[in-house]
């Protein structure tokens, strides 16, 4: 959140989203990849 929150508005919702996809090693399929793309190591799809 540090990180993003003001450069990329990055929402709570969204980071705890991010944050349990690497912690758990999954892709993260979303239809709103700019909300995801510039964190880096996260594995994005789009569906």
């Amino acid at each position: 959140m540090a990180n993003y929150s003001l450069s990329h508005k990055l929402t709570i919702p969204d980071a705890l989203i991010a944050a349990t996809a690497l912690a758990n090693d999954l892709e993260l399929y979303t239809l709103n990849i700019k909300y995801f793309r510039f964190i880096e190591n996260l594995k994005l799809y789009h569906l």
